[in-house]
């Protein structure tokens, strides 16, 4: 699956003053919805919310990769949103989060196969710390999307 397809460039928030991870959650699903991604904005963050209950979704290197499973998906994608100052989270190292990478899915019979690829892919890209590092470091749309080439 080429992680390029699934991510948007209108889906990418190369600087956030989000403060904490509801606002945060709330502003990517907000371009989710403008962009015509997600049809019903508190129904997918109320999804995201019931996911993070699981377990924890930071994991680590300062990013989170949170997912949204929901019936209010019409198209699944990849959001990213860069914040401007690191905000508490759960995480695998005890550090907060400074890049969110939303997982967008639908509800479907083939979200199991579709979301264990995404998160592979992803997954590949960040155990390369040269990787986790640039997206940190990014500020523009296009430093995100040259990070995960």
């Amino acid at each position: 699956m080429d992680l390029l397809k699934v991510i948007d460039r209108a889906n990418i928030l190369p600087s956030s003053d989000a403060k904490n991870k509801d606002q945060i959650f709330r502003e990517i699903a907000a371009t989710l919805f403008e962009n015509g991604y997600i049809n019903e904005t508190e129904e997918f963050v109320e999804d995201i919310y019931l996911r993070e209950e699981q377990g924890e979704t930071g994991i680590g290197n300062y990013i989170a990769i949170p997912h949204g499973q929901s019936d209010s998906v019409s198209e699944t994608t990849i959001a990213i949103a860069k914040l401007n100052e690191e905000i508490e989270w759960e995480t695998l190292d005890g550090k907060g989060v400074k890049v969110v990478i939303l997982f967008a899915v639908q509800n479907e019979t083939e979200f199991a196969a579709t979301h264990l690829k995404l998160l592979a892919e992803v997954a590949k890209k960040l155990a390369n710390n040269e990787v986790s590092e640039s997206l940190v470091k990014a500020t523009t749309t296009e430093e995100i999307i040259y990070s995960f080439r």
